[in-house]
């Protein structure tokens, strides 16, 4: 996701960005799968199956009670920019990331069994995949 999701088509000129990987998610749908073909099959991936060309990804996001930001995070996952949405709280993409985020690097998350209170909890299990595999011969061993 970007910062420019703030980015209306209005203010930006590009309504879905043809030509570059950009979806505006308060574009009609009809729209924005002209432009970018692509998104159809990733809609579907995410469940959507009714994809009404007069309403936005934001107004089915609303209509299947889905946060956008899983969207928004999914479009910039397939390396889509995306602009016509900005989340208050950062959304329920951001809270997961910030899970991610402590799992790696807060010694005192519990979101990994077996933590090490010396070690954040993801890395211990890093470093011990890294043993393993050494020891297998699988990596090597410098």
């Amino acid at each position: 996701m970007s910062d420019s999701t703030t980015n209306t088509a209005a203010t930006t000129g590009v309504a879905t960005g043809a030509g570059e990987k950009v979806v505006d998610v308060s574009v009609e749908l009809a729209r924005t799968l002209k432009a970018q073909p692509a998104v159809e099959g990733l809609l579907r991936e995410l469940g959507f199956e009714d994809l009404p060309g007069d309403r936005t990804i934001l107004q089915i996001c609303e209509d299947a009670g889905v946060d956008p930001s899983i969207v928004t995070l999914a479009l910039a996952a397939e390396g889509f920019e995306t602009r016509g949405y900005a989340s208050g709280d950062g959304g329920v993409a951001a809270k997961t990331f910030e899970n991610v985020l402590s799992a790696l690097f807060d010694p005192t998350s519990t979101l990994m069994p077996d933590g090490s209170s010396s070690q954040a909890p993801m890395f211990s299990h890093m470093e011990a995949a890294i043993r393993r595999a050494q020891d297998r011969g699988d990596l090597p061993k410098e």
